[in-house]
């Protein structure tokens, strides 16, 4: 008698722990703002285990859960933002949008001497001005130690705020220059120069997207010209 219960209780418990293994949910997603900049170094905790994930250079993480799992994310200066999980098994997928803190955002005078890029640029610096003035803190100790084979990564020597703030400021800046190519390379604009439209359009686009530094070089007309020489040699291929 024995015997069987000790075989039984085996088997309960392993029925259990597949039970828990099958259970188990992995969420990944990326972590961005309402601009859809990306947000690296941000902490996505699951609430139930106190388990942590950082996500990478391009806003991406993953964590372990459970179903009914809450997770929280928070990144310096953005409110924190808690998600369920309601997959049973298996992946799933939830990307999460942060807002900057309300104590941010400031109040922007619009003028009719600016173009919208401009407005929206200005206001994306009021608001995200708060970290951007931030100068970048020196490695620890100022100066990185020589000699005695000893070698320090500058990566390791950050503190996780730093990393932060660091990244943060290199997407702001890719973001910043898309976005100025976007308000000056746009499809009505290559369709009325080209004729173009539809997926031929999408397709010329992306086959051509420009640089910020040729954007910046050309004025109006220039650019018109730029886009026909383009299409001309687009036409081609």
């Amino acid at each position: 008698m024995k015997q069987i219960a000790r075989i039984l209780a085996l088997g309960c418990m392993l029925l259990l722990t597949m039970q828990f293994v099958q259970a188990q949910v992995v969420v990944t997603g990326v972590v961005s703002d309402t601009n859809r900049l990306v947000l690296p170094y941000a902490t996505v905790t699951n609430l139930t285990t106190g388990k942590h994930s950082i996500t990478d250079q391009g806003g991406y993480y993953r964590i372990n859960a459970s179903r009914g799992d809450r997770l929280t994310v928070t990144f310096v200066g953005y409110n924190s933002d808690t998600v369920l999980v309601t997959a049973a098994s298996g992946t799933q997928t939830i990307n999460i949008r942060m807002t900057v803190t309300g104590k941010f955002l400031k109040g922007v005078d619009i003028s009719a001497q600016y173009t919208p890029y401009q407005l929206d640029s200005i206001a994306r610096r009021e608001q995200y001005g708060y970290l951007l003035d931030l100068p970048n803190k020196p490695l620890a100790g100022g100066n990185t130690p020589e000699g005695a084979g000893i070698v320090f990564s500058p990566i390791t020597r950050f503190s996780k705020k730093e990393k932060q703030k660091r990244q943060f400021k290199e997407n702001y800046e890719k973001m910043e220059q898309e976005k100025y190519i976007d308000s000056r390379y746009t499809p009505a604009l290559v369709s009325r120069v080209t004729g173009l439209s539809g997926d031929s359009l999408q397709h010329f686009m992306r086959d051509n997207y420009p640089s910020y530094e040729t954007m910046r070089s050309l004025g109006n007309n220039d650019l018109l010209y730029w886009i026909t020489d383009k299409y001309k040699n687009w036409k081609k291929k």
